[in-house]
């Protein structure tokens, strides 16, 4: 009986040896990006007196992120205004390569300051938690910081934006080429 957990012991160790030598390693890498995006600001919902309390703020453009090379990002996110005339930002954001094989997927989180200078331009924070992908960010994982301000038109419902993001993402390769 003895001899037969022994056994089982040595087989369970090797087993564990073989996958660890087997399995893809973790790879972390620096990722930055730069930005220009559009952007929409639709009202949801409103108080009473029909102020809106919510909006929706959907954001799509290019990106170039130096692991991937140029990209198209999406965001969706939505902006509650504040007292202050500043907005808290949650959502979610997904870059895509140029040729469509690898996305890139993150939760955000943010706000918005003023621009004194300017009533029309607005400067955003996002906190960025990478969330997974597909292609060569399979598993992805990690965080990163978007620092950039936007040029609000007129009638403040669209704009434009530009913005750069820096972190680290994490990825388990599986043996699918170097980025």
């Amino acid at each position: 009986m003895k001899t037969s957990n022994l056994f089982k012991v040595f087989a369970l160790a090797l087993t564990c040896a073989a996958l660890a030598m087997t399995a893809a390693p973790a790879e972390a890498r620096l990722v930055k990006a730069h930005a220009g995006t559009t952007f929409t600001l639709t009202p949801v919902e409103f108080d009473p007196s029909g102020n809106p309390t919510k909006f929706t703020h959907t954001v799509d453009g290019v990106v170039r992120v130096s692991s991937l090379g140029n990209c198209t990002v999406h965001f969706d996110v939505i902006g509650v205004p504040r007292p202050d005339g500043t907005f808290a930002l949650t959502g979610s954001v997904q870059i895509t390569s140029a040729d469509g094989q690898t996305t890139l997927s993150a939760v955000v989180e943010g706000s918005t300051s003023s621009e004194p200078a300017n009533a029309l331009m607005a400067n955003f924070h996002y906190e960025v938690a990478f969330t997974g992908g597909t292609g060569l960010m399979a598993n992805a994982r990690g965080k990163a910081d978007i620092d950039g301000f936007a040029l609000f038109n007129a009638d403040f419902g669209s704009g434009k934006a530009t913005w750069a993001m820096n972190g680290r993402v994490f990825t388990h390769r599986g043996g699918k080429g170097d980025w």
